[in-house]
């Protein structure tokens, strides 16, 4: 951590341009001598005895009407009297030429614009408010720069445009990030040297955020409303800020430059700044919400098969996603008593897709499940969407160690249309994953004969016909806790081999026969014959359906 600078008890011209004059003052000439100290502000009320009006260290301010009273080239030469009177600057009301600029440039005095319609008198006050006293100045700036910005807010314009006022402002970098550290916008002044690149990747790692600002909801209690941190770069530091929305932190403002540079009014710019970030981001949040919520109402209805074809493809737009490609559909959920939220899931996967190739659509579907319709690239590319399915497997183990994730997918869905029947067939791949057991995403393609089975297991004949087979079996091996019904599986899943069957479960090959049967005289089926085995085996598919088995 960085201790806070001390205060200066100078002002140079730099000072002037962050702290009393408009922020989006132009410097055109002297560039490199904003450092120059300024001792004093005088307005000139003529061209006219100008050592008497000038002295050492004064920035001149120079009304449109004295201004007007001369033409360029003698505007020139006047420059060059008060530079040789050594005028700290000169601040100009009215716009000049590019000429002007490069030529002054040759004085090495500051020549400084105004923007228009400026108030020359605010402008003086505002010089000398400063000169006299610079806490207050800097305080009345911070003001001024969170009324801006709000007021950027309040029209619509981005977050980038927010930035883009405050580097200018403090001459440094400004990184406004989500709450998953991912750059929103980043401005940079002209004069910027370091890697990009590396600076935002050291940004975003969440470990090296002070201890408190880790916990979103802890960083919006916290008593402190910046903190300063140095940099694993050379003598660069920052300033950060959390923008604050409701109860938590909805993203992080910083302030980066040398660390030995941050001031008062750089901590100032990332306090009000993260204020006015929280504006424009709870307003993007709401309008986010509200399409969020058209979204999800088309996509419940569409699901659910109460939306004609008409009102679809009327209402496709509403997605605000290209829906024309084919897509993949995936469904997650957490089994368990004790289960992390829904939408701690979403977060994790819209985590995932932050790095993924494809571009998907992410829904709670009914506060059930979230499902993701995941576009391809064409009809044979569903690698994608099993490469997405692994990677928010491994994300949310990594994230929630101690829950238990299921999952389905389907696919192709080749056109919007297609969406609710790919949809069900993913939600039943991941419900019979749950029931069989399954330790990972289960693709409907995978499924065999349980596609079938699946959709026939509640016609009560079949339920009959399950009980009466297996139910035995059952009852049996929970009177005498045996294990028939591993038994039968672990032999159909050996094809009928007896030596590898009686291998898997670790018994004798005679135990094994035993067994086979004992489960004959309790089922009335021969194994023997080709269409009891079947019936045998069709109705072991379905007790294991069954969500107690």
């Amino acid at each position: 951590m960085m201790k806070n600078q001390a205060l200066p008890t100078e002002v140079n011209i730099g000072d002037i341009l962050r702290l009393a004059l408009p922020l989006d003052t132009a410097v055109i000439s002297g560039a490199k001598q904003t450092r120059r100290k300024v001792q004093w502000v005088v307005l000139l009320t003529s061209w006219d005895h100008l050592p008497e009006q000038v002295k050492n260290g004064d920035l001149a301010l120079v009304p449109p009407v004295i201004q007007k009273q001369i033409t360029s080239p003698v505007l020139l030469l006047k420059l060059k009297a008060l530079s040789d009177l050594q005028a700290a600057g000169v601040l100009l009301f009215q716009p000049v030429s590019d000429d002007i600029g490069a030529k002054a440039d040759e004085f090495s005095i500051p020549l400084l614009i105004a923007p228009l319609g400026t108030s020359v008198r605010e402008s003086h006050r505002a010089i000398a408010a400063l000169l006299i006293d610079r806490q207050t100045a800097t305080s009345e700036r911070g003001m001024q720069l969170y009324r801006k910005l709000s007021e950027m807010s309040r029209e619509g314009q981005s977050l980038a445009a927010m930035t883009d006022v405050m580097a200018n402002l403090t001459g440094k970098i400004v990184v406004v990030q989500d709450k998953r550290l991912e750059v929103r916008a980043l401005s940079m002044p002209r004069n910027n040297e370091i890697d990009v690149s590396y600076l935002t990747e050291i940004l975003s790692k969440r470990d090296d955020l002070p201890a408190v600002l880790r916990n979103r909801k802890a960083a919006a209690k916290a008593r402190q409303s910046y903190w300063q941190q140095l940099l694993p770069i050379e003598n660069m530091g920052r300033l950060i800020s959390p923008i604050v929305s409701g109860d938590r932190a909805r993203g992080y403002l910083s302030v980066v430059g040398p660390a030995d540079e941050l001031d008062n009014l750089d901590s100032l710019t990332v306090e009000h700044g993260a204020a006015a970030c929280a504006l424009e981001m709870a307003k993007a949040k709401a309008v986010s919400d509200v399409r969020k919520a058209l979204r999800g109402d088309f996509l419940e209805g569409m699901l659910a098969g109460t939306l004609s074809r008409s009102e679809i493809e009327r209402l496709a737009n509403r997605l605000d996603h290209k829906s024309s490609v084919p897509h993949a559909v995936l469904t997650f959920r957490w089994i368990g008593r004790e289960t992390p939220s829904l939408r701690r899931l979403e977060t994790a996967v819209h985590w995932t897709l932050a790095n993924h190739s494809r571009a998907a659509l992410v829904h709670i579907h009914g506060d059930q499940h979230v499902c993701i319709f995941q576009a391809l690239k064409n009809d044979e590319d569903m690698e994608t969407a099993h490469t997405l399915a692994r990677r928010i497997y491994e994300q949310t183990a990594t994230e929630f160690p101690e829950a238990q994730l299921v999952g389905g997918i389907s696919g192709p869905a080749a056109a919007l249309l297609d969406w609710p029947q790919v949809y069900k067939d993913a939600l039943q791949a991941m419900e019979l994953g749950q029931r069989l057991h399954l330790n990972h995403v289960v693709d409907f393609g995978s499924l065999g004969v349980y596609q079938l089975l699946g959709q026939l297991e509640d016609i009560p004949p079949v339920r009959e016909f399950t009980q009466q087979i297996i139910g035995p079996l059952f009852e049996y091996d929970r009177q005498h806790r045996s294990s028939l019904v591993q038994t039968i599986d672990a032999y159909f899943d050996h094809h009928g081999n007896i030596s590898q069957t009686a291998e898997s479960l670790f018994i004798h090959r005679n135990t094994l026969l035993y067994r086979l049967e004992r489960i004959k005289e309790l089922t009335g089926q021969d194994l023997s014959q080709a269409n009891m085995r079947l019936a045998l085996h069709l109705a072991l598919k379905l007790w294991l359906l069954q969500p107690e088995t």
